[in-house]
Protein backbone atom coordinates (compact mmCIF):
# COMPACT_ATOMS: atom_id res chain seq x y z
CA UNK A 1 0.00 0.00 0.00
CA UNK A 2 1.73 3.16 -0.99
CA UNK A 3 1.71 6.27 1.34
CA UNK A 4 2.03 9.32 0.44
CA UNK A 5 4.57 11.76 2.52
CA UNK A 6 4.41 15.16 2.79
CA UNK A 7 8.25 16.46 2.99
CA UNK A 8 9.15 19.51 4.65
CA UNK A 9 9.67 22.93 2.94
CA UNK A 10 12.99 25.21 4.10
CA UNK A 11 11.53 28.35 5.31
CA UNK A 12 13.61 30.05 2.70
CA UNK A 13 11.64 28.42 0.31
CA UNK A 14 8.49 29.42 1.64
CA UNK A 15 9.54 32.70 1.43
CA UNK A 16 10.28 32.78 -2.13
CA UNK A 17 6.47 31.24 -3.15
CA UNK A 18 4.87 33.37 -1.18
CA UNK A 19 7.14 36.32 -2.60
CA UNK A 20 6.39 34.84 -5.68
CA UNK A 21 2.78 34.69 -5.45
CA UNK A 22 2.60 38.12 -4.79
CA UNK A 23 4.61 39.71 -7.02
CA UNK A 24 2.97 42.38 -9.40
CA UNK A 25 2.29 40.35 -12.36
CA UNK A 26 2.63 43.76 -14.27
CA UNK A 27 1.77 43.64 -18.43
CA UNK A 28 3.96 43.37 -21.31
CA UNK A 29 2.96 47.12 -21.80
CA UNK A 30 4.23 47.55 -18.09
CA UNK A 31 7.94 46.37 -18.77
CA UNK A 32 8.47 47.57 -22.26
CA UNK A 33 7.69 51.34 -20.31
CA UNK A 34 9.84 49.89 -17.96
CA UNK A 35 12.84 48.88 -20.60
CA UNK A 36 12.13 52.25 -22.33
CA UNK A 37 13.49 53.92 -19.42
CA UNK A 38 16.45 51.76 -18.46
CA UNK A 39 17.42 52.96 -22.30
CA UNK A 40 16.93 56.29 -21.88
CA UNK A 41 18.95 56.69 -18.44
CA UNK A 42 21.29 53.92 -20.44
CA UNK A 43 21.92 56.42 -23.11
CA UNK A 44 21.73 59.42 -20.95
CA UNK A 45 25.10 58.02 -18.76
CA UNK A 46 26.92 56.90 -22.04
CA UNK A 47 26.32 60.38 -23.05
CA UNK A 48 27.76 62.11 -20.01
CA UNK A 49 31.07 59.88 -20.20
CA UNK A 50 31.59 61.37 -23.51
CA UNK A 51 30.63 64.73 -23.31
CA UNK A 52 33.41 67.25 -22.27
CA UNK A 53 31.31 70.59 -23.54
CA UNK A 54 30.93 73.58 -21.52
CA UNK A 55 27.61 74.17 -19.39
CA UNK A 56 26.61 76.94 -20.93
CA UNK A 57 24.07 79.93 -19.68
CA UNK A 58 21.49 78.61 -17.15
CA UNK A 59 22.65 74.83 -17.18
CA UNK A 60 26.01 76.20 -15.84
CA UNK A 61 24.35 78.83 -13.44
CA UNK A 62 21.97 75.45 -12.27
CA UNK A 63 25.33 74.00 -11.43
CA UNK A 64 26.95 76.20 -9.16
CA UNK A 65 24.03 76.57 -7.34
CA UNK A 66 23.83 73.06 -6.68
CA UNK A 67 27.80 72.98 -5.93
CA UNK A 68 26.83 75.93 -3.54
CA UNK A 69 24.04 73.78 -1.63
CA UNK A 70 26.32 70.76 -1.75
CA UNK A 71 28.88 72.53 -0.15
CA UNK A 72 26.16 74.73 2.61
CA UNK A 73 24.92 70.78 3.26
CA UNK A 74 28.38 69.23 4.27
CA UNK A 75 29.45 72.70 6.26
CA UNK A 76 26.34 71.98 8.10
CA UNK A 77 24.57 74.83 7.41
CA UNK A 78 21.36 73.56 6.74
CA UNK A 79 19.07 76.75 6.60
CA UNK A 80 21.86 78.22 4.33
CA UNK A 81 21.46 75.35 1.81
CA UNK A 82 17.54 75.69 1.66
CA UNK A 83 17.89 79.43 0.91
CA UNK A 84 20.92 79.65 -1.84
CA UNK A 85 18.89 78.96 -4.44
CA UNK A 86 15.95 81.39 -3.86
CA UNK A 87 14.33 82.07 -5.89
CA UNK A 88 14.54 79.01 -7.27
CA UNK A 89 13.13 76.33 -4.64
CA UNK A 90 15.73 73.60 -3.35
CA UNK A 91 14.66 70.21 -4.07
CA UNK A 92 16.55 69.25 -7.29
CA UNK A 93 19.88 70.61 -5.94
CA UNK A 94 19.03 68.61 -2.92
CA UNK A 95 18.81 65.34 -5.12
CA UNK A 96 21.57 66.65 -7.00
CA UNK A 97 23.66 67.57 -3.45
CA UNK A 98 23.47 63.54 -2.97
CA UNK A 99 24.76 62.64 -6.41
CA UNK A 100 27.75 64.30 -5.43
CA UNK A 101 28.04 63.08 -2.42
CA UNK A 102 28.18 59.95 -3.58
CA UNK A 103 29.88 60.29 -6.76
CA UNK A 104 32.02 63.25 -5.97
CA UNK A 105 32.42 66.90 -7.23
CA UNK A 106 31.95 67.00 -11.16
CA UNK A 107 29.88 67.50 -14.01
CA UNK A 108 28.36 64.54 -14.00
CA UNK A 109 27.23 62.91 -10.39
CA UNK A 110 24.40 65.66 -9.69
CA UNK A 111 22.91 64.84 -13.72
CA UNK A 112 23.13 61.21 -12.57
CA UNK A 113 21.29 61.69 -9.64
CA UNK A 114 18.27 63.79 -11.24
CA UNK A 115 18.12 61.26 -13.86
CA UNK A 116 18.03 58.25 -11.53
CA UNK A 117 15.21 60.28 -9.72
CA UNK A 118 13.11 62.00 -12.23
CA UNK A 119 13.11 59.83 -15.60
CA UNK A 120 11.75 57.37 -13.62
CA UNK A 121 9.03 59.46 -12.15
CA UNK A 122 8.31 60.84 -15.62
CA UNK A 123 7.75 57.57 -17.19
CA UNK A 124 6.13 56.48 -14.28
CA UNK A 125 3.48 59.28 -14.47
CA UNK A 126 3.07 59.19 -18.23
CA UNK A 127 2.49 55.89 -18.02
CA UNK A 128 -0.21 55.58 -15.31
CA UNK A 129 -2.21 58.54 -16.73
CA UNK A 130 -2.01 57.05 -19.95
CA UNK A 131 -3.12 53.14 -18.71
CA UNK A 132 -6.07 55.02 -16.74
CA UNK A 133 -6.84 57.05 -19.53
CA UNK A 134 -6.86 54.53 -22.77
CA UNK A 135 -5.26 51.27 -21.19
CA UNK A 136 -1.80 49.83 -21.17
CA UNK A 137 -0.99 49.89 -24.37
CA UNK A 138 -1.54 53.41 -24.35
CA UNK A 139 0.65 54.00 -21.29
CA UNK A 140 3.42 52.55 -23.12
CA UNK A 141 2.94 54.82 -25.75
CA UNK A 142 2.59 57.69 -23.88
CA UNK A 143 6.66 56.69 -21.92
CA UNK A 144 7.62 56.74 -25.98
CA UNK A 145 6.61 59.56 -27.05
CA UNK A 146 8.04 61.55 -23.75
CA UNK A 147 11.09 60.15 -23.57
CA UNK A 148 10.72 60.57 -27.41
CA UNK A 149 10.46 64.13 -27.09
CA UNK A 150 13.95 65.94 -28.12
CA UNK A 151 13.69 69.00 -24.76
CA UNK A 152 13.12 66.34 -22.66
CA UNK A 153 15.79 64.10 -23.89
CA UNK A 154 18.42 67.29 -24.06
CA UNK A 155 16.90 68.75 -21.03
CA UNK A 156 18.32 65.33 -18.83
CA UNK A 157 21.98 65.56 -20.03
CA UNK A 158 22.65 68.92 -18.29
CA UNK A 159 21.55 70.12 -14.53
CA UNK A 160 18.60 71.56 -15.35
CA UNK A 161 15.04 72.32 -13.14
CA UNK A 162 12.69 71.89 -15.83
CA UNK A 163 12.42 68.57 -16.74
CA UNK A 164 12.74 67.40 -12.84
CA UNK A 165 9.51 69.96 -12.76
CA UNK A 166 8.07 67.81 -15.29
CA UNK A 167 8.21 64.68 -13.64
CA UNK A 168 6.99 66.37 -10.83
CA UNK A 169 4.05 66.80 -13.12
CA UNK A 170 3.50 63.73 -14.40
CA UNK A 171 3.41 61.76 -11.43
CA UNK A 172 1.43 64.57 -9.36
CA UNK A 173 -1.30 64.31 -11.58
CA UNK A 174 -1.38 60.22 -12.08
CA UNK A 175 -1.86 60.42 -7.76
CA UNK A 176 -4.49 63.49 -8.37
CA UNK A 177 -6.45 60.76 -10.91
CA UNK A 178 -5.65 57.67 -8.91
CA UNK A 179 -7.60 59.62 -5.71
CA UNK A 180 -10.43 58.77 -7.53
CA UNK A 181 -12.10 62.23 -6.59
CA UNK A 182 -10.33 62.47 -3.42
CA UNK A 183 -12.23 58.79 -2.49
CA UNK A 184 -8.92 57.00 -1.14
CA UNK A 185 -7.12 58.49 1.75
CA UNK A 186 -4.07 57.49 1.48
CA UNK A 187 -3.76 57.91 -2.34
CA UNK A 188 -4.68 61.69 -1.67
CA UNK A 189 -2.28 62.08 1.07
CA UNK A 190 0.49 60.53 -1.55
CA UNK A 191 -0.87 63.21 -4.12
CA UNK A 192 -0.12 65.72 -1.57
CA UNK A 193 3.37 65.06 -1.24
CA UNK A 194 3.99 64.70 -4.26
CA UNK A 195 2.07 68.28 -5.48
CA UNK A 196 4.61 69.57 -2.05
CA UNK A 197 7.75 68.20 -3.44
CA UNK A 198 6.90 69.56 -7.25
CA UNK A 199 6.45 73.08 -5.58
CA UNK A 200 9.80 72.63 -4.02
CA UNK A 201 11.20 72.07 -7.66
CA UNK A 202 9.84 75.28 -9.57
CA UNK A 203 6.97 77.74 -8.47
CA UNK A 204 5.47 77.28 -11.91
CA UNK A 205 4.39 73.46 -11.17
CA UNK A 206 1.05 74.83 -9.80
CA UNK A 207 0.30 75.97 -12.98
CA UNK A 208 0.40 72.63 -14.62
CA UNK A 209 -1.67 71.07 -12.01
CA UNK A 210 -4.25 73.46 -11.25
CA UNK A 211 -7.03 72.47 -14.31
CA UNK A 212 -6.32 68.54 -12.82
CA UNK A 213 -7.46 69.99 -9.35
CA UNK A 214 -10.41 72.05 -10.96
CA UNK A 215 -11.63 68.95 -12.95
CA UNK A 216 -11.22 66.71 -9.58
CA UNK A 217 -12.84 69.43 -6.95
CA UNK A 218 -15.79 70.03 -9.72
CA UNK A 219 -16.17 66.10 -9.81
CA UNK A 220 -17.05 65.30 -5.84
CA UNK A 221 -19.11 68.40 -6.21
CA UNK A 222 -21.23 66.47 -8.94
CA UNK A 223 -20.69 63.27 -6.61
CA UNK A 224 -21.79 65.08 -3.54
CA UNK A 225 -25.26 66.42 -5.43
CA UNK A 226 -26.03 63.18 -6.88
CA UNK A 227 -25.46 61.29 -3.42
CA UNK A 228 -24.71 63.72 -0.40
CA UNK A 229 -20.77 62.06 -0.35
CA UNK A 230 -18.50 64.34 0.56
CA UNK A 231 -15.07 63.51 0.16
CA UNK A 232 -13.54 65.85 2.79
CA UNK A 233 -10.92 63.12 4.49
CA UNK A 234 -9.13 62.83 1.51
CA UNK A 235 -9.44 66.45 0.05
CA UNK A 236 -7.91 67.41 3.39
CA UNK A 237 -5.24 64.90 3.59
CA UNK A 238 -4.16 65.95 0.00
CA UNK A 239 -4.04 69.61 1.03
CA UNK A 240 -2.76 69.50 4.62
CA UNK A 241 0.71 67.05 3.30
CA UNK A 242 0.74 69.53 0.32
CA UNK A 243 1.07 72.16 2.38
CA UNK A 244 2.95 70.79 5.20
CA UNK A 245 6.21 69.94 2.63
CA UNK A 246 6.10 73.32 0.50
CA UNK A 247 4.46 76.04 2.57
CA UNK A 248 7.62 76.39 4.84
CA UNK A 249 9.77 77.60 2.06
CA UNK A 250 7.20 79.58 0.57
CA UNK A 251 7.36 81.63 4.02
CA UNK A 252 10.51 81.79 4.51
CA UNK A 253 11.42 82.96 1.36
CA UNK A 254 7.99 84.79 0.57
CA UNK A 255 9.57 88.05 -0.22
CA UNK A 256 12.07 87.01 -3.29
CA UNK A 257 9.50 84.89 -4.81
CA UNK A 258 6.83 87.41 -4.52
CA UNK A 259 9.04 89.90 -6.51
CA UNK A 260 10.18 87.50 -8.62
CA UNK A 261 6.34 86.86 -9.82
CA UNK A 262 5.56 90.77 -9.70
CA UNK A 263 8.15 90.87 -12.35
CA UNK A 264 7.23 88.46 -14.69
CA UNK A 265 3.59 88.87 -14.33
CA UNK A 266 4.49 92.56 -15.30
CA UNK A 267 7.08 91.72 -18.49
CA UNK A 268 4.56 90.88 -21.21
CA UNK A 269 4.45 93.34 -23.99
CA UNK A 270 7.58 95.20 -22.32
CA UNK A 271 9.68 96.64 -25.11
CA UNK A 272 13.05 96.49 -22.99
CA UNK A 273 12.69 92.94 -22.55
CA UNK A 274 12.07 92.09 -26.72
CA UNK A 275 8.80 91.30 -28.36
CA UNK A 276 10.61 87.71 -29.28
CA UNK A 277 10.85 86.44 -25.36
CA UNK A 278 7.26 88.55 -24.04
CA UNK A 279 5.31 89.72 -26.73
CA UNK A 280 2.17 91.83 -25.73
CA UNK A 281 -0.41 90.05 -24.00
CA UNK A 282 -3.23 89.79 -25.85
CA UNK A 283 -1.03 89.61 -29.57
CA UNK A 284 -1.13 87.12 -32.20
CA UNK A 285 2.73 86.21 -31.40
CA UNK A 286 1.96 85.78 -27.69
CA UNK A 287 -0.73 82.86 -27.82
CA UNK A 288 1.08 81.56 -30.91
CA UNK A 289 4.27 81.29 -29.03
CA UNK A 290 4.04 78.10 -27.29
CA UNK A 291 2.95 76.68 -30.84
CA UNK A 292 6.11 77.26 -32.58
CA UNK A 293 7.80 76.35 -29.10
CA UNK A 294 6.11 72.79 -29.56
CA UNK A 295 7.88 72.91 -33.81
CA UNK A 296 10.92 73.96 -33.35
CA UNK A 297 12.01 72.84 -29.97
CA UNK A 298 10.14 70.92 -27.46
CA UNK A 299 8.74 68.09 -30.19
CA UNK A 300 9.18 68.82 -33.43
CA UNK A 301 7.09 68.09 -36.39
CA UNK A 302 6.45 64.70 -36.50
CA UNK A 303 5.76 63.88 -32.39
CA UNK A 304 3.91 67.20 -32.42
CA UNK A 305 1.66 65.95 -35.26
CA UNK A 306 0.22 62.85 -32.94
CA UNK A 307 -0.78 65.13 -30.05
CA UNK A 308 -2.65 67.88 -32.25
CA UNK A 309 -3.97 64.60 -34.25
CA UNK A 310 -5.18 63.08 -30.85
CA UNK A 311 -6.45 66.47 -29.92
CA UNK A 312 -8.89 66.71 -32.73
CA UNK A 313 -10.06 63.36 -32.43
CA UNK A 314 -10.72 63.84 -29.12
CA UNK A 315 -12.43 66.81 -29.81
CA UNK A 316 -14.56 65.64 -32.50
CA UNK A 317 -15.91 62.75 -30.41
CA UNK A 318 -17.09 64.79 -27.33
CA UNK A 319 -18.57 67.12 -29.94
CA UNK A 320 -20.44 64.18 -31.38
CA UNK A 321 -20.91 62.54 -27.74
CA UNK A 322 -19.26 59.23 -29.00
CA UNK A 323 -17.15 57.25 -26.42
CA UNK A 324 -13.65 58.18 -25.49
CA UNK A 325 -11.45 58.46 -22.70
CA UNK A 326 -13.23 59.60 -19.11
CA UNK A 327 -10.32 61.33 -18.12
CA UNK A 328 -10.32 63.64 -21.34
CA UNK A 329 -11.81 66.48 -19.34
CA UNK A 330 -8.82 66.71 -16.82
CA UNK A 331 -6.39 66.34 -19.66
CA UNK A 332 -7.82 68.79 -21.88
CA UNK A 333 -8.62 70.96 -19.21
CA UNK A 334 -5.87 70.96 -17.36
CA UNK A 335 -3.37 71.47 -20.66
CA UNK A 336 -5.43 74.66 -21.71
CA UNK A 337 -5.01 76.23 -18.01
CA UNK A 338 -1.38 75.07 -18.36
CA UNK A 339 -0.78 76.68 -21.71
CA UNK A 340 -2.81 79.63 -20.54
CA UNK A 341 -1.27 80.62 -17.66
CA UNK A 342 2.28 80.43 -19.00
CA UNK A 343 1.20 82.18 -22.00
CA UNK A 344 -0.43 85.04 -19.86
CA UNK A 345 2.09 85.69 -17.06
CA UNK A 346 5.88 84.97 -17.61
CA UNK A 347 8.62 86.13 -20.03
CA UNK A 348 8.90 83.45 -22.39
CA UNK A 349 11.51 80.89 -22.65
CA UNK A 350 11.77 77.21 -24.62
CA UNK A 351 12.05 74.91 -21.46
CA UNK A 352 8.88 76.95 -19.60
CA UNK A 353 6.55 74.61 -21.64
CA UNK A 354 8.18 71.27 -21.27
CA UNK A 355 5.91 70.28 -17.83
CA UNK A 356 2.70 70.01 -20.99
CA UNK A 357 4.53 66.67 -21.99
CA UNK A 358 2.62 64.51 -20.07
CA UNK A 359 -0.86 66.39 -21.40
CA UNK A 360 0.23 65.60 -24.82
CA UNK A 361 1.89 62.30 -24.54
CA UNK A 362 -1.75 61.02 -23.10
CA UNK A 363 -3.43 62.61 -25.76
CA UNK A 364 -1.19 62.47 -28.35
CA UNK A 365 -1.07 58.50 -28.16
CA UNK A 366 -3.94 57.13 -26.58
CA UNK A 367 -6.11 57.39 -29.52
CA UNK A 368 -3.90 54.77 -31.41
CA UNK A 369 -5.03 52.87 -29.14
CA UNK A 370 -8.57 52.89 -29.89
CA UNK A 371 -8.57 52.99 -34.06
CA UNK A 372 -8.72 49.93 -36.45
CA UNK A 373 -5.59 48.35 -36.50
CA UNK A 374 -5.17 48.57 -39.93
CA UNK A 375 -4.14 52.06 -38.86
CA UNK A 376 -3.10 51.42 -35.29
CA UNK A 377 -0.02 49.28 -36.24
CA UNK A 378 1.42 51.76 -39.01
CA UNK A 379 1.04 54.89 -36.71
CA UNK A 380 2.35 52.52 -33.95
CA UNK A 381 5.38 51.76 -35.50
CA UNK A 382 6.08 55.63 -36.74
CA UNK A 383 5.65 56.84 -33.39
CA UNK A 384 8.33 54.60 -32.42
CA UNK A 385 10.56 55.61 -35.74
CA UNK A 386 9.90 59.26 -34.76
CA UNK A 387 11.00 59.12 -30.86
CA UNK A 388 13.93 57.22 -32.30
CA UNK A 389 14.80 59.36 -34.41
CA UNK A 390 15.15 62.19 -32.35
CA UNK A 391 16.68 60.29 -29.39
CA UNK A 392 19.48 59.65 -32.25
CA UNK A 393 19.76 63.10 -32.94
CA UNK A 394 19.96 64.99 -29.90
CA UNK A 395 21.58 62.11 -28.08
CA UNK A 396 24.51 60.51 -30.29
CA UNK A 397 24.38 63.80 -32.93
CA UNK A 398 23.65 61.68 -35.99
CA UNK A 399 21.05 61.74 -38.94
CA UNK A 400 20.43 65.22 -40.58
CA UNK A 401 19.02 68.63 -40.01
CA UNK A 402 15.71 68.82 -41.88
CA UNK A 403 13.74 71.56 -41.45
CA UNK A 404 10.64 73.45 -44.17
CA UNK A 405 11.24 76.95 -44.82
CA UNK A 406 8.00 78.99 -45.01
CA UNK A 407 7.33 81.46 -47.63
CA UNK A 408 7.10 85.34 -46.50
CA UNK A 409 9.95 87.46 -44.85
CA UNK A 410 10.17 87.29 -41.20
CA UNK A 411 12.51 88.54 -38.96
CA UNK A 412 14.38 85.04 -36.76
CA UNK A 413 13.47 85.09 -33.68
CA UNK A 414 13.88 82.47 -30.93
CA UNK A 415 10.71 80.70 -32.07
CA UNK A 416 11.85 80.25 -35.36
CA UNK A 417 8.61 81.36 -36.63
CA UNK A 418 10.29 81.73 -40.62
CA UNK A 419 10.69 77.88 -40.94
CA UNK A 420 9.46 74.57 -39.13
CA UNK A 421 11.99 71.45 -37.26
CA UNK A 422 11.38 67.59 -38.61
CA UNK A 423 14.36 66.51 -37.32
CA UNK A 424 17.69 67.53 -35.93
CA UNK A 425 21.43 67.19 -34.54
CA UNK A 426 21.07 68.85 -31.69
CA UNK A 427 18.92 69.66 -29.09
CA UNK A 428 18.11 72.47 -26.67
CA UNK A 429 21.72 73.65 -25.04
CA UNK A 430 23.21 70.54 -25.95
CA UNK A 431 22.73 67.72 -28.59
CA UNK A 432 25.56 64.95 -29.42
CA UNK A 433 28.50 64.78 -27.16
CA UNK A 434 31.58 67.23 -27.51
CA UNK A 435 34.86 65.57 -26.95
CA UNK A 436 37.23 68.27 -28.07
CA UNK A 437 38.02 71.13 -25.61
CA UNK A 438 38.21 69.43 -22.00
CA UNK A 439 38.25 72.95 -19.72
CA UNK A 440 37.59 70.81 -16.49
CA UNK A 441 40.80 69.13 -17.00
CA UNK A 442 42.77 72.48 -17.88
CA UNK A 443 41.28 73.70 -14.84
CA UNK A 444 42.33 71.25 -13.00
CA UNK A 445 45.49 71.38 -14.40
CA UNK A 446 45.77 75.09 -14.14
CA UNK A 447 45.25 74.68 -9.92
CA UNK A 448 47.90 72.04 -9.40
CA UNK A 449 50.13 74.37 -11.17
CA UNK A 450 49.34 77.05 -8.42
CA UNK A 451 46.52 79.02 -10.42
CA UNK A 452 43.98 80.11 -7.28
CA UNK A 453 41.56 82.86 -9.68
CA UNK A 454 40.47 82.84 -13.05
CA UNK A 455 39.68 86.66 -14.42
CA UNK A 456 36.82 86.22 -16.87
CA UNK A 457 35.92 89.04 -19.79
CA UNK A 458 32.46 90.23 -19.45
CA UNK A 459 31.56 89.71 -22.64
CA UNK A 460 31.55 85.65 -22.20
CA UNK A 461 28.12 86.12 -20.56
CA UNK A 462 26.59 86.80 -24.07
CA UNK A 463 28.74 83.64 -25.61
CA UNK A 464 26.46 80.41 -26.14
CA UNK A 465 29.74 78.23 -26.17
CA UNK A 466 32.15 79.71 -23.90
CA UNK A 467 29.28 81.39 -20.91
CA UNK A 468 30.69 82.72 -18.12
CA UNK A 469 28.39 80.71 -15.82
CA UNK A 470 29.57 77.22 -17.33
CA UNK A 471 33.17 78.37 -17.18
CA UNK A 472 32.44 79.58 -13.53
CA UNK A 473 30.83 76.25 -12.68
CA UNK A 474 33.97 74.26 -13.88
CA UNK A 475 36.29 76.60 -12.19
CA UNK A 476 34.62 76.08 -9.05
CA UNK A 477 34.69 72.35 -9.34
CA UNK A 478 38.62 72.70 -9.96
CA UNK A 479 39.11 74.75 -6.65
CA UNK A 480 39.54 77.93 -8.72
CA UNK A 481 37.77 81.34 -7.79
CA UNK A 482 36.37 83.54 -10.86
CA UNK A 483 36.24 87.21 -11.03
CA UNK A 484 35.00 89.19 -13.85
CA UNK A 485 36.32 92.85 -15.05
CA UNK A 486 39.60 92.92 -12.87
CA UNK A 487 42.31 95.46 -13.53
CA UNK A 488 45.12 93.25 -15.22
CA UNK A 489 47.74 95.83 -13.63
CA UNK A 490 46.88 93.61 -10.24
CA UNK A 491 47.54 89.97 -11.40
CA UNK A 492 50.22 88.10 -10.71
CA UNK A 493 51.12 84.56 -11.22
CA UNK A 494 48.24 82.89 -9.17
CA UNK A 495 45.86 84.84 -11.62
CA UNK A 496 44.70 83.15 -14.95
CA UNK A 497 43.40 85.18 -17.88
CA UNK A 498 41.06 83.72 -20.62
CA UNK A 499 40.82 85.08 -24.21
CA UNK A 500 38.71 83.12 -26.25
CA UNK A 501 37.67 83.74 -30.17
CA UNK A 502 37.98 82.16 -33.62
CA UNK A 503 41.35 80.47 -35.04
CA UNK A 504 42.92 82.34 -37.66
CA UNK A 505 45.44 80.60 -39.68
CA UNK A 506 49.30 81.94 -39.68
CA UNK A 507 48.46 83.07 -35.68
CA UNK A 508 49.19 81.74 -32.13
CA UNK A 509 47.56 78.02 -31.62
CA UNK A 510 45.21 78.21 -28.53
CA UNK A 511 45.77 75.80 -25.51
CA UNK A 512 42.06 74.79 -26.24
CA UNK A 513 40.76 73.94 -29.38
CA UNK A 514 36.50 73.77 -29.10
CA UNK A 515 34.58 71.70 -31.05
CA UNK A 516 32.74 74.84 -32.86
CA UNK A 517 36.51 75.53 -34.47
CA UNK A 518 36.80 78.61 -31.91
CA UNK A 519 40.15 78.50 -29.24
CA UNK A 520 40.98 79.47 -26.16
CA UNK A 521 44.54 81.17 -25.20
CA UNK A 522 45.58 81.46 -21.44
CA UNK A 523 48.03 84.38 -19.53
CA UNK A 524 49.36 84.04 -16.49
CA UNK A 525 49.49 87.35 -14.27
CA UNK A 526 49.01 90.71 -16.54
CA UNK A 527 48.54 89.57 -19.98
CA UNK A 528 50.21 92.91 -21.76
CA UNK A 529 53.07 92.80 -19.48
CA UNK A 530 56.12 92.95 -22.18
CA UNK A 531 57.37 89.48 -22.51
CA UNK A 532 54.49 87.81 -21.29
CA UNK A 533 53.53 84.23 -23.39
CA UNK A 534 50.55 82.14 -24.03
CA UNK A 535 50.66 79.53 -21.65
CA UNK A 536 49.04 75.74 -21.84
CA UNK A 537 48.98 73.47 -18.79
CA UNK A 538 48.11 70.10 -19.94
CA UNK A 539 50.68 67.10 -20.62
CA UNK A 540 54.11 69.54 -21.28
CA UNK A 541 53.08 72.70 -19.22
CA UNK A 542 54.84 75.71 -21.13
CA UNK A 543 54.88 78.97 -22.48
CA UNK A 544 54.51 79.67 -25.90
CA UNK A 545 54.53 81.94 -29.03
CA UNK A 546 55.58 85.58 -29.74
CA UNK A 547 55.97 87.52 -25.97
CA UNK A 548 53.49 90.62 -25.77
CA UNK A 549 54.75 93.69 -26.78
CA UNK A 550 51.54 96.76 -26.81
CA UNK A 551 48.62 94.77 -28.85
CA UNK A 552 46.68 91.58 -28.28
CA UNK A 553 48.27 88.79 -30.43
CA UNK A 554 44.95 88.19 -32.17
CA UNK A 555 41.53 89.20 -32.39
CA UNK A 556 39.90 89.07 -28.82
CA UNK A 557 43.26 87.71 -27.54
CA UNK A 558 44.80 89.25 -24.47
Amino acid sequence: MATEVSLPQSPVATLLVEARERAPRWTAAAWGAIGITTLFLGITFWWLTQDRSIPVFDAGLHLVYVLNVYHALTAGRLHEAFSLTAPYPPLVYLVGSVGIAIGGAGVAPPIIANNLVFVPLLALGCYQVGRRAFGPTAGLLAVVFALGSPLATAQFHVFMVDAPETAMVAVSIWLIIASEEFSRVGVSALAGLTVGLGLLTKEPFAFFVAGILAVTIVRMGVTFVRDGSLRWRGLAAFAIVALAVALPWYITEYSTVHARAASSIATAGRSDYGNDIAPARYSVDNFTWYFWNFINYQFWVPLFAFAVAGWIWTTVRLARRQPVSHLAPELMIGALVAWFAITDTFVHDVRYSEPLLVFLAVIGTGWITLIGSRLRIPLTAALAIFATINMLGVSFGVGKDLQILLPGSRTPTLQRRDWVQIASTTGFLVGGPQRDGDLLATLQDLHRQGVRVLDLDERFQFESDFSTAGIAALAQLAGITTEEGVSFAHLNTQDAVFAHGEIKPGEVLPCIKLSNGSGVWIRLGDPLTPGNRDYCPTRHPSFYGPAAKVAPAAPGHP
